[in-house]
C-alpha cells in the first residue's frame, strides 16, 4: 500500500504549487507592438495583417476558445467523475471513534461506548459517481453551449467585417492625403515657374509690383496647404498603422488598392435580402434567440427526477499501513425527486421566459438597425457616384479654362489675378475629384460591410 503514502506526500505539493506556477506563467506575458514594415503594402496585404495583428480580432478569437471550453465543460456532465481523498484524524468523540474503528476492523470487544478513548485514523479513498439521468438538462446545456460556440465564431466574422471596413476607410484616407499632397506639390511647381517668369518681367518693367506680390502670396498659400497636407498624411498613416496592430508612432505606406468588392444590389429590398442572408450579427442573434428558448426548456425540466450511480473504495488505518484486510467499498444507485423547492423552479422559468422575450425584442431591433444601415449605405453609394461624375466633369472644364486663361495671360490679354483664380479653381476641382473618388470607394466598402460581404476579405 505504498501508493497511498505517495499520494499523501504529492497531494499537498500539487495543491499549493500549481496556482503559483500558473500565476508565474501569466506574469511572463508581454505586449510588444511589431515595427511598421518598410515596404509599401497593398490593401489585401493590409487586410491579412489586420486579421493577425488587430487586438480586437485577437480578443474575438480568445472568445471562441472560451466558448469551446464552455462547450466541453457543458458536456462533462455526461461523463463519470472520479477522485481521491486523503485524510488524517485524531480525536476522542465516541461516534467518530466507533465508526472509524469499525472501518479499521479493530473495534475492541469490551469497548465503553460512552468513553471509548482517543483514536488515530488515516483514511485514503477512491470515489466515483455518474449522473445517469437529470431530466435531459445536461443535453440541453450542451446544445446551448454549442450555440454559444457558433455565436463566438459569428462574432469573429462580425468583427472581421467591421475591421475590414475600417481598414478600407483608413487605406483610402491615406491614399487621398497622398493625392492631395501631390496636387499641392504640382501647384507649387506651377506657381514657382510663373513666379520666375514674372520676376524677369518685373525687372524688365513688363509687369507691376502688385502682380508680382499677388503671385508670391499665392505661392505662400500653396506652401501652407502643403504643410497641412503633410500633417494630414502623417496622422492618417499613423492611424492606419495602429489599426493593423503596429506601433502608431510611424506611418505605414499604402500600395495598390487590389481589393475587388463584389457586385452589390442598389435597390433596398434586394440589398436587405442579401444582408439577412450574409450578416454575421443577424445569424448570431438568431442563435441567441434559439439558445434562450433552450434555456426555457431546461428550466421546465428541473421538476423531473434524477438518477445517480456512485461508488467508493477506501482504507482506514491508525498507522497509515493500509493493510488489505482493512479495505472497504460500497456502490449505490440514488434516485431523487425534489417535490417542493420554495417556488424556485417557477421563478427560474419565468426569468428564462423574460430573457427569451428580451432576446426576441433585441432581434427585432437589430433587424431595424440593419435595414437603416443598408439604406444609409445605398444612399451614400448613390450620392458618392453622382458627386464623382460631377467632379470629373468639373476638372475637365477647369483644366480647359486654365489652359485658355494661361494663353491669354501669356499674351497679355488678362492680368495675373485672373490667371491665379483660374489656377486656384483648377486645383480645387482636382481636390474635389480626388475626394469624390475616395468617398465613392469608402461608401462602397461601407455598403459591403452593411450587406455582410466584407468579413470574408479579412
Amino acid at each position: 500500500m505504498k501508493r497511498w503514502r505517495v499520494l499523501f506526500i504529492l497531494f499537498p505539493v500539487f495543491f499549493f504549487w500549481s496556482p503559483v506556477w500558473a500565476a508565474g506563467a501569466f506574469s511572463n506575458a508581454q505586449l510588444r507592438p511589431e515595427p511598421v514594415p518598410e515596404e509599401a503594402l497593398s490593401l489585401k496585404e493590409m487586410l491579412v495583417i489586420a486579421r493577425k495583428g488587430s487586438p480586437d480580432m485577437e480578443a474575438a478569437r480568445a472568445r471562441i476558445l472560451e466558448a469551446e471550453a464552455l462547450f466541453r465543460e457543458a458536456g462533462s456532465g455526461l461523463w463519470p467523475v472520479f477522485g481521491v481523498s486523503l485524510a488524517w484524524t485524531k480525536g476522542d468523540a465516541p461516534s467518530s471513534y466507533l465508526f472509524k474503528t469499525i472501518d479499521q476492523r479493530r473495534l475492541p470487544q469490551n469497548v465503553n461506548f460512552n468513553d471509548p478513548g482517543s483514536f488515530n485514523n488515516a483514511e485514503a479513498a477512491l470515489w466515483g459517481r455518474m449522473q445517469l439521468y437529470d431530466g435531459g438538462r445536461t443535453g440541453i446545456f450542451r446544445q446551448m453551449a454549442d450555440m454559444g460556440r457558433k455565436e463566438a465564431v459569428l462574432g469573429l466574422e462580425h468583427r472581421a467585417s467591421h475591421l475590414g471596413a475600417a481598414v478600407v476607410q483608413a487605406f483610402f484616407q491615406v491614399k487621398a492625403a497622398e493625392d492631395y499632397l501631390g496636387i499641392v506639390e504640382e501647384s507649387i511647381a506651377a506657381v514657382s515657374r510663373q513666379l520666375e517668369v514674372m520676376e524677369v518681367q518685373y525687372r524688365g518693367g513688363g509687369v507691376l509690383k502688385s502682380d508680382l506680390l499677388s503671385l508670391e502670396v499665392r505661392l505662400a498659400e500653396v506652401m501652407e496647404e502643403k504643410v497641412s497636407s503633410e500633417s494630414r498624411l502623417k496622422i492618417a498613416s499613423s492611424a492606419l498603422s495602429a489599426l493593423l496592430g503596429f506601433c502608431p508612432g510611424k506611418g505605414i505606406r499604402p500600395g495598390k488598392a487590389d481589393l475587388v468588392l463584389p457586385d452589390m444590389p442598389l435597390e433596398g429590398n434586394a440589398a436587405m435580402a442579401l444582408a439577412l442572408e450574409n450578416r454575421a450579427d443577424l445569424k448570431a442573434m438568431k442563435l441567441s434567440v434559439q439558445r434562450s428558448g433552450k434555456a426555457v426548456d431546461a428550466e421546465g425540466r428541473r421538476m423531473l427526477p434524477g438518477l445517480t450511480l456512485q461508488g467508493r473504495y477506501w482504507h482506514h488505518d491508525p498507522d497509515a499501513a493500509f493493510d488489505k484486510n482493512r479495505e472497504n467499498w460500497e456502490l449505490s444507485l440514488k434516485a431523487s425527486w425534489e417535490i417542493f423547492d420554495g417556488f424556485s423552479r417557477k421563478a427560474g422559468k419565468e426569468a428564462a421566459l423574460a430573457r427569451k422575450a428580451g432576446e426576441e425584442a433585441r432581434a427585432r431591433g437589430l433587424i431595424l438597425e440593419v435595414r437603416q444601415d443598408v439604406e444609409e449605405g445605398l444612399s451614400a453609394v448613390s450620392g458618392a457616384k453622382a458627386r464623382y461624375r460631377v467632379a470629373r466633369r468639373a476638372v475637365a472644364l477647369a483644366g480647359e479654362s486654365l489652359d485658355l486663361v494661361r494663353r491669354q495671360y501669356e499674351g497679355g490679354a488678362v492680368d495675373v489675378t485672373r490667371y491665379l483664380q483660374a489656377e486656384l479653381d483648377y486645383n480645387r476641382a482636382r481636390v474635389r475629384k480626388t475626394a469624390a473618388f475616395y468617398d465613392q470607394e469608402r461608401a462602397r466598402a461601407e455598403l459591403a460591410r452593411a450587406l455582410g460581404l466584407l468579413s470574408g476579405e479579412v
